[in-house]
């Protein structure tokens, strides 16, 4: 970081009050320096607030800015009244250039983008004169180096040119300068190519209003003919008074003497208030992300516990289905009873196959099948459910994922950004993990297998081996050899008239109690696992969304104490600029040619 140093630091020669107003200053800015570190918001916030620091105690910087072939460079070497920068048509000026006060003229290469020239003119025993490359130029570069160095400047000599002056792009450039709460004169350059002098006021007219427009206050307007006076030089005749130089150095001479110490406060707090407006305005565009976040998580888990209620409620109809098939069983159980047992069927009892063989044709007919196909309609059912309740957290990551990308833009969101772009990032790799290796025919057999495990389980059923259809028709097979008393060997004399009524009401009865028995045990069974299988992708889901919540929570929680800690500091400034605005014009003694020695990298 390069700095300018006084030999004799500026808070040396101010009053009491004054300095005061001073280490007040330096310590809302160390504090805001901490605070942007702690809010690890990216950008260059800190290093302009430490280069604001420093420049507290620094020479007096003027820094010469505006579009390539202004006439930059030519307004310098006219201050200067010598050829110290290099003049042409074509951008001249490709690096920033600190000129500073020397007994010998030198030059030193203090970075790529940073020379630093001295130079025995009186003039700059009180400041140090900074050239920058042209704005709006083919060189991109020229323009970043120039808005780089604005934010250090103390007073910000704005150069125009009067065959072309004030251009849209100028204007933009004035408004970028107007947002660190710079100080600003501006020269409307070239005044000389002008017909006469009610062409040149009518130009200064122009220029001041959309000036005063864009600044928010009216700065001092003055018009030159920097060529005329740079050859001119050291000669100051009536060329050269007539050129505008000397109006320009009364000026000058007036603003860095008599304002120099409310200019240099007024700099370092002007850096302060754009910087903590920049942080303030990340730290809320960051809460509001936040909040749509958290909002969308809302829904999310709200979408959640609807979608279990509705897999719950939609799962009923599938364990309807199997009781239907039981049902079906029961009534042609009770018909076939009706037709079978009873007198003109004595024969037909007499041979146990037959009957059984009948019973298995007219009341158990593709019953197992049935009950299968609905309990792996059932499997299916469920698997694409939650398959669909994957996809849905899918398309929230690549939503949210777009509004930071939309809403946090370039470096602005600093760790904030890269953390919450990482747990999204992996959120949605586990979320398309899941729907990538879900092989469905697998988790549906998977499932089906389970509920059946799960009936079987409950004691119902204890028969191995078999699907769950096969199971529960060997048990109302069996179930209905029973009550018949087919298998114990009934005789023709032991079923007279009154036997065979009551057996047959009673085989009735107890079909319908072990059929209900059954439908229960089903329900409960596969009704239990239902809830389990949705607890289990429940579960799952909220436990792959997490972290992002928690960091969700955990972010906003950090920067509703920064905002309000942000608000608390920029209060502080807002009392400082109202208090630096109101110093006396009493300036310093200037800086020794020693001070300008000691301008460093």
């Amino acid at each position: 970081m390069d700095a300018v140093r006084d030999a004799r630091p500026l808070s040396g020669a101010l009053s009491e009050s004054v300095r005061d107003l001073l280490q007040r200053e330096r310590a809302a800015l160390g504090d805001l320096r901490t605070l942007v570190a702690r809010a690890e918001l990216g950008g260059d916030g800190e290093r302009d607030l430490a280069t604001a620091l420093d420049d507290l105690e620094g020479l007096f910087l003027l820094v010469v800015v505006g579009e390539f072939n202004a006439g930059k460079s030519t307004l310098v070497n006219a201050l200067l009244a010598a050829p110290v920068m290099r003049e042409g048509v074509t951008p001249t000026t490709d690096r920033v250039t600190l000129i500073v006060h020397g007994e010998r003229e030198t030059r030193t290469e203090l970075s790529g983008d940073l020379v630093r020239l001295t130079h025995p003119a009186p003039r700059l025993r009180a400041l140090a004169l900074v050239d920058t490359p042209g704005t709006n130029a083919v060189i991109t570069r020229h323009q970043v180096l120039t808005e780089r160095f604005v934010p250090r400047a103390d007073l910000i000599l704005f150069v125009t040119s009067a065959d072309r002056p004030f251009t849209e792009s100028e204007r933009a450039f004035l408004q970028r300068i107007a947002e660190w709460g710079k100080k600003v004169t501006v020269v409307v350059n070239k005044a000389d190519l002008l017909e006469d002098a009610a062409a040149v006021q009518e130009v200064l007219a122009y220029v001041r209003s959309h000036a005063r427009e864009t600044l928010g206050s009216e700065p001092a307007v003055l018009p030159l003919a920097a060529r005329t006076a740079a050859r001119a030089g050291a000669e100051r005749g009536t060329a050269a008074d007539a050129s505008g130089i000397d109006a320009l150095e009364r000026h000058l001479a007036e603003r860095v003497d008599v304002e120099r110490v409310r200019l240099k406060l007024e700099a370092g707090l002007g850096v302060a208030w754009r910087v903590a407006a920049d942080a303030a305005a990340a730290i809320d565009t960051q809460r509001e992300l936040l909040r749509d976040d958290r909002r969308t998580l809302d829904d999310v888990d709200r979408q959640q516990a609807q979608w279990a209620k509705d897999v719950a409620r939609e799962g009923r109809a599938y364990l309807d289905r199997v009781k239907t098939v039981l049902l079906e069983v029961e009534r042609r159980g009770e018909v076939f009873f009706d037709d079978t047992i009873r007198l003109g069927r004595l024969l037909t009892l007499m041979r146990p196959d037959r009957v059984r063989e009948d019973y298995e044709r007219r009341v158990l007919r593709g019953a197992a099948g049935e009950i299968d196909e609905a309990v792996a309609a059932m499997s299916d059912w469920f698997v694409e459910r939650t398959l669909r309740q994957w996809e849905d957290v899918v398309t929230f990551v690549a939503e949210r994922r777009k509004a930071g990308d939309d809403r946090v833009v370039g470096d602005v969101g600093g760790r904030f950004r890269y953390d919450r772009a990482a747990l999204i990032g992996a959120l949605r790799e586990r979320a398309e993990g899941v729907l990538q290796g879900y092989d469905v025919q697998q988790e549906s057999r998977r499932l089906a297998e389970t509920l059946q495990a799960s009936v079987l389980q409950t004691g119902l059923l204890e028969v191995g081996g078999l699907g769950l259809g096969a199971a529960i028709v060997a048990l109302v097979t069996s179930t209905a050899w029973d009550v018949t008393g087919i298998a114990a060997g009934l005789t023709v004399m032991g079923m007279g008239l009154l036997v065979l009524p009551r057996r047959r009401a009673k085989a009735k009865r107890q079909l319908h109690e072990q059929m209900q028995a059954l439908r229960d045990g089903l329900e409960s069974g596969l009704g239990h696992q239902l809830d389990a299988e949705i607890q289990r992708a429940t579960e799952r889901l909220s436990g792959a969304v997490a972290p992002y919540t928690r960091f969700v929570r955990a972010e906003l929680e950090r920067l509703d104490a920064l905002a309000e800690e942000l608000a608390a500091l920029r209060a502080r400034l807002a009392d400082l600029r109202a208090e630096a605005a109101t110093v006396a014009p009493d300036a310093p003694a200037p800086a020794t040619a020693a001070g300008a020695d000691d301008a460093t990298s």
